[in-house]
């Protein structure tokens, strides 16, 4: 990787120093990240944030993002050989640059059972919502705009995604119709794939002054987040839990969700909460994701969905005015599987009907005007279904519910857009 002389050497002078607390830290190289615009400690933007990459050394903040010293990787992935995913063929598998993996988790999909306590609602109003699917192998996606480094849709295990390929802090956003597009209120959510080499993705927010404010980071070992707090920077950090942390994180993929409600903003990964931050003062009204990548090892996600509000108490309300719309039940595409990362809307759905006990519901299915008519019905239907099936099977009587697949046939929203699509892809919950 670019620097990688420079960052070991820096490491091991600090080693020599601190040999326990920095042993996972990552340096940058001043003169290179001067030159790349992130070293400016008179700025209040958020590449004073990620120049904290040096402050860490000083601060102790922040080492849970950095990459492992090559003998302590070793010893890891060689006491789980046996079960850990390997990388194959990164630079040879055609043109386009896909990678091919095996990945020890079923493509990365945990059950929904592992989600029961996940209590994370997206957002009622879908902002943006992307997989890609509009999109070219080897291209780069329709729908984003580059903003530092290079970037590049290709295949893994047969799905696009999202490729940050250079850059010290390469940087890639939303193609948005407004410059600020973020209301306060929202939730994000992506999937990430950490390969064993690659350093964990970075999401930055910037205000209406287009001053970087805010970002978070996950990788195999943590989680991060920085923001200006009134004017002054802080650092939260957390690890991961043991059951996707390091050797169990990489290879996979990871569904890493956000809410910022008022002040308070959460982060998880997987059906884990990771970190909650109660006081922060930082507005951002538009998003960017990245990190350092390069050919062999870059970023890699997909899946990204911004969506208006969000929150448990949301789902309580709506059942009480005797409709609710979830976006955040979500399947596979063209599926009528639930993803795991629907349990938190699911759970706060169920916690209503058990506390009113007399309500009784149609779950309604609903598409997209893209693909034939009857299929779109049917997908409906059978979606429905499989929504009713998991509640009955969380305690809910199935005499409460009837199902109703209604296809593309009674949009909310303008089939001719991006967003508006989006919006028209839902389940609804009519009160009978």
């Amino acid at each position: 990787m670019k620097n990688r002389p420079a960052i070991y050497l820096t490491n091991l002078l600090i080693i020599n120093f601190l040999p326990i607390l920095f042993s996972q830290a990552q340096i940058i190289n001043p003169a290179d990240a001067a030159k790349n615009g992130a070293v400016n400690r008179t700025n209040n933007n958020i590449y004073n944030g990620v120049d904290k990459g040096l402050n860490a050394v000083e601060q102790g903040i922040g080492g849970l993002f950095k990459k492992k010293p090559k003998e302590e990787q070793k010893n890891n992935n060689n006491s789980n050989a046996s079960s850990e995913s390997k990388v194959s063929n990164q630079n040879n598998t055609g043109n386009s640059g896909n990678i091919a993996v095996r990945d020890s988790s079923q493509n990365g999909k945990q059950s929904l059972k592992a989600y029961s306590n996940y209590d994370f609602v997206a957002g009622q109003k879908i902002i943006f919502d992307d997989n890609f699917k509009d999109d070219q192998d080897g291209e780069f996606a329709s729908h984003w705009d580059l903003e530092n480094g290079q970037a590049v849709l290709n295949k893994l295990n047969g799905d696009l995604v999202f490729k940050i390929t250079d850059g010290n802090y390469g940087a890639v956003k939303p193609l948005m119709k407004g410059k600020n597009y973020l209301p306060k209120e929202f939730t994000l959510e992506f999937d990430h794939y950490e390969l064993p080499e690659a350093y964990g993705i970075v999401v930055w927010f910037k205000n209406e002054e287009d001053a970087e404010i805010m970002k978070f980071m996950v990788n195999n070992g943590g989680a991060n987040i920085y923001y200006q707090n009134e004017g002054e920077g802080k650092d939260l950090d957390a690890k991961l839990p043991e059951e996707i942390a390091f050797d169990n994180y990489r290879n996979k993929w990871h569904h890493i969700a956000m809410i910022v409600k008022g002040r308070n903003i959460k982060i998880y990964v997987d059906q884990y909460r990771v970190l909650n931050v109660p006081n922060n003062s930082a507005i951002p009204t538009k998003v960017f994701f990245g990190g350092i990548g390069n050919n062999e090892n870059p970023i890699i996600f997909k899946n990204v969905k911004i969506a208006e509000g969000g929150g448990m108490n949301m789902v309580g309300k709506a059942f009480t005015d005797g409709k609710y719309i979830s976006h955040g039940i979500r399947f596979d595409v063209n599926k009528a599987i639930i993803k795991p990362e629907s349990m938190g809307e699911i759970n706060g759905i169920v916690k209503i009907l058990q506390e009113n006990t007399t309500l009784k519901f149609e779950i309604g299915g609903h598409t997209d005007a893209d693909g034939d008519d009857n299929s779109n019905l049917k997908l409906s239907q059978a979606r429905a279904d499989a929504v009713k099936k998991e509640l009955v099977g969380l305690g809910i009587d199935a005499s409460r519910l009837t199902t109703k697949g209604y296809g593309e046939t009674k949009p909310i929203d303008d089939n001719n857009t991006f967003e508006g699509k989006a919006n028209n892809r839902r389940v609804e919950f009519i009160k009978q």
